[in-house]
């Protein structure tokens, strides 16, 4: 800690504090994690400190990044114009990414009670996706709600291997898929693939929506662009053929590999 100190050209009657935030893939917005001052008391040598705090599930999701920094805590005094003075002014920093959700693709889902929501009771499930966010993180954009109230829906989340859990897991693809790309095909201002970028490393909704177009429903040869000009003018036609269309794709049912 008096290296620390000298190295920044303050005396010992400065005090600093540890500062940590966080924030996931998903969100800019940092959160708070710990502020703790820093005592050295004159202590010459290294100066451990360990900090335990709990952050709330709700806030993760996709890849965390830990920052921590050495904070100025009161104002030096002093009058040399390359020794920093403001309280909070950073004198340290570093920063680690933790990913939550491995590299594979992961479907966000929640149990909730539809009756408690205010949804359909005896629906199985609810894809909730905001259609006027394309360009946010797909992960954080996208959430299937199941059921909590569904007995069929919480034998086959107790028993995912079941043949009939099978069946219902391969009509929730089937679903995903098909509003998916139905919502953008109805939004006249879905971006196109030149104007789509990912966000921080994450896959953004419009992405994803590209990347089920191009998966399973893109002719041979067909750019992906034309691809969703033919989807669009069939869907308008005749949407039901989209829905027969991704079904036929995803091989449904038992399509599903183990």
């Amino acid at each position: 800690m008096t290296a620390l100190l000298t190295a920044c050209g303050f005396d010992s009657a400065v005090t600093l504090a540890m500062n940590v935030r966080y924030w996931p893939s998903t969100s800019l917005l940092r959160r708070s994690a710990a502020h703790v001052p820093l005592r050295h008391d004159g202590v010459p040598g290294q100066v451990e400190t360990i900090l335990d705090v709990e952050i709330p599930g709700t806030d993760l999701a996709g890849a965390v990044t830990l920052e921590t920094t050495i904070v100025l805590a009161t104002g030096s005094g002093g009058s040399d114009p390359f020794v920093a003075f403001r309280p909070g002014s950073v004198l340290w920093r570093d920063q680690t990414s933790i990913r939550l959700e491995g590299n594979a693709g992961l479907l966000p889902v929640a149990p909730v009670s539809f009756k408690n929501q205010g949804l359909p009771e005896r629906a199985a499930w609810y894809v909730s996706v905001d259609s006027a966010e394309w360009s946010s993180a797909a992960m954080g954009n996208l959430l299937v709600l199941l059921n909590d109230d569904n007995e069929q829906v919480n034998e086959a989340v107790r028993k995912p291997n079941d043949p009939k859990a099978a069946v219902l897991w391969d009509a929730l693809t089937v679903d995903v898929v098909y509003d998916l790309v139905g919502r953008a095909l109805e939004d006249d201002e879905f971006p196109s693939e030149e104007e789509t970028t990912d966000r921080d490393g994450e896959v953004t909704t419009a992405a994803l929506v590209h990347g089920l177009i191009r998966a399973f429903l893109r002719l041979p040869n067909e750019s992906l662009a034309d691809a969703i000009d033919r989807l669009r003018e069939e869907r308008r036609r005749d949407p039901s053929r989209l829905r027969a269309a991704v079904q036929s794709s995803l091989l449904f049912p038992g399509g599903r590999t183990p």
